[in-house]
């Protein structure tokens, strides 16, 4: 899907209708945010809200981590080839039907995480924000899906120009964070806002794609497409240039989970006839 550039005044007056309908009538309709540009979408870009054309606060590649324990270091990086828009995610207190997720998947390789704090490119639009609060999600892998929640927290977070951290274990000693074992995951960023006050937040889309494509979903349907996780460019039509997310994982490691000893195979017994009973000996 094409993305739009800031939005105009037009838009902003757009918006204002809509809420207005939305808290009058208590009713849910689609915002119309001008989008241009946008065929071979696969949903309504007139009737969209979730993807929208976006500043960086420079380069992707150069914006550092606010805090940075000694202990911890860049597990996974995709804070690089940033797109021009961001995809929404977020839950509202006023405009629930528009609740989306969007997660992208990352590998562990040969030692265990903890996971401290995640990097994340993006932008509120359509209001200035803030979130009132966010949510991160850690999932296990399901055929290149995300698979069953096993982790998630209201996370605290500190932002620097498009650069939001989330704090995820500031205390190694205190926290309740798992473990992240070799395997595949996904991470899920989210933002609970209230949409009438402070707009939205979207997630900065990457050109580049690390693994499996970045997936969206809109459980109520209501931007017509995707209620359960799918591609979110390839399938859903958001910004099909930039297939996958801006972000990157700070983890102290732990040590090298130790395999199960397999045991060695016996050789099955050849079969030998069952010996007769014999009679007790007379004494």
């Amino acid at each position: 899907m094409k993305t739009q550039n800031p939005p105009s005044t037009e838009a902003h007056v757009v918006r204002g209708t809509f809420y207005l309908f939305l808290f009058l009538s208590g009713f849910v309709i689609r915002l119309a945010l001008g989008q241009q540009n946008a065929t071979d979408s696969a949903i309504d870009p007139t009737k969209s809200s979730f993807a929208v054309g976006h500043a960086t606060s420079g380069s992707a590649e150069a914006q550092p981590s606010p805090v940075v324990a000694a202990t911890a270091v860049v597990v996974w990086d995709q804070y690089n080839n940033a797109g021009t828009a961001v995809t929404l995610s977020g839950t509202f207190t006023d405009a629930p039907a528009m609740n989306s997720d969007l997660a992208d998947d990352f590998v562990v390789e040969n030692f265990s995480w903890l996971v401290r704090w995640i990097d994340v490119d993006g932008a509120y639009f359509n209001g200035a924000g803030p979130a009132n609060t966010f949510t991160v999600y850690f999932y296990s892998d399901n055929d290149g899906f995300p698979g069953n929640q096993i982790y998630s927290t209201l996370a605290l977070w500190t932002q620097t120009g498009s650069t939001f951290t989330f704090h995820i274990c500031d205390s190694p000693d205190t926290c309740e964070v798992p473990f992240l074992y070799p395997g595949r995951y996904w991470v899920e960023i989210q933002a609970n806002m209230t949409a009438m006050c402070c707009g939205e937040w979207g997630w900065t889309d990457r050109t580049l794609t690390s693994g499996n494509a970045a997936v969206w979903r809109n459980p109520s349907g209501f931007f017509g497409a995707c209620t359960s996780w799918s591609r979110r460019a390839a399938t859903c039509g958001l910004d099909p240039a930039a297939p996958d997310q801006v972000y990157r994982i700070w983890a102290n490691l732990g040590p090298t989970p130790t395999a199960t000893a397999t045991p060695t195979p016996r050789a099955t017994p050849t079969s030998r006839p069952r010996p007769s009973p014999r009679p007790r000996p007379t004494p």
